[in-house]
């Protein structure tokens, strides 16, 4: 299959859609939809659900192919973001700088992602999506999206620091000096561990939020409930390809970090950071794909 680029050959759009402006599939729980929810109704195969992790992975970077303007607009970002870093661009005002650098993060971590997520949930309705459908849903998400990473860091910050809290008071009320007693290292572990678990915890319930958000239109909180029932379920799947992105990320990221050695590597170790820095941006893309894929098999099961 090629890119995408005229609705007038595409097929009739489902039942789910609610911008007749916008034919891109939305795809809710069943519960949040009019009518009949199966996936027969929602035109997605029995095989789509089924797929296991590597079978996911293996179908987005196939996907990929069919769709390269997923690489195009990741590339231009990417290289965006390495003249950032190699300060190619120091001519400009510092702040022009900063306004730059949060717009290329935002644009690679929130909007292509949500593209990403408008591709995959046409493929797996059978209602290709093309390139202008694509981008308009993911601008048009914007404002909720922007509410959504508001919602997920108030949470994530002000949860994790009222289970502090109570042993920030405890510690307060102790006779003393309580880091004289422990030192400092044991309590600042403590009081770390007591601050990080909560904190990854909700980061891992809310992964979901952006997909349904952006594919399932849901609102900001909403959006977050449906990550957390998505979380429960499917939990393994998750942590399965959370582990394998880790993992690629630091293959990537330790070669790199080598102590230098000779003048040779002197000079190959910034062409190397380039490189890897680009690379693991690439392969998160592939990520994103397998997410958009899980959140619609946990919806629409």
């Amino acid at each position: 299959m090629n890119e995408h680029t005229d609705s007038s050959t595409r097929s009739t759009p489902t039942s789910n859609n609610t911008n007749t402006y916008d034919k891109v599939p939305v795809i809710k729980d069943r519960d949040d939809i009019d009518g009949c929810g199966c996936l027969d109704c929602r035109n997605i195969e029995t095989t789509a659900t089924r797929r296991t992790v590597l079978d996911t992975l293996v179908w987005s970077a196939r996907l990929f192919r069919s769709y390269p303007s997923i690489i195009a607009f990741a590339g231009i970002i990417i290289l965006a973001n390495r003249l950032l870093e190699l300060g190619s661009i120091n001519m400009l005002p510092l702040p022009v700088i900063s306004v730059l650098e949060t717009a290329t993060a935002f644009a690679f971590i929130i909007l292509i992602r949500a593209y990403v997520g408008m591709i995959v949930a046409g493929e797996l309705t059978d209602d290709p999506v093309t390139i202008r459908e694509g981008l308009h849903r993911s601008l048009a998400r914007t404002p909720a999206l922007v509410g959504l990473i508001v919602f997920v860091v108030f949470f994530a910050m002000t949860v994790p620091f009222l289970v502090l809290l109570p042993l920030l008071v405890l510690v307060g009320a102790i006779p003393g000096n309580p880091m004289e007693m422990v030192g400092f290292p044991v309590a600042a572990a403590v009081g770390g561990i007591v601050f990080a678990v909560p904190f990854l915890l909700l980061l891992f319930k809310f992964w979901f939020a952006l997909e349904a958000c952006v594919i399932g239109q849901y609102g900001p909180i909403e959006s977050l409930r449906v990550s957390w029932h998505i979380t429960t379920n499917y939990r393994g799947k998750f942590v399965l390809i959370a582990v394998i992105s880790t993992g690629s990320a630091l293959s990537l990221y330790f070669p790199t970090s080598f102590p230098e050695i000779g003048a040779s590597l002197t000079s190959l170790n910034p062409v190397l950071k380039v490189i890897s820095s680009s690379v693991g941006e690439l392969l998160s893309i592939v990520w994103a794909s397998a997410y958009a894929h899980i959140y619609i098999q946990g919806i629409v099961s």
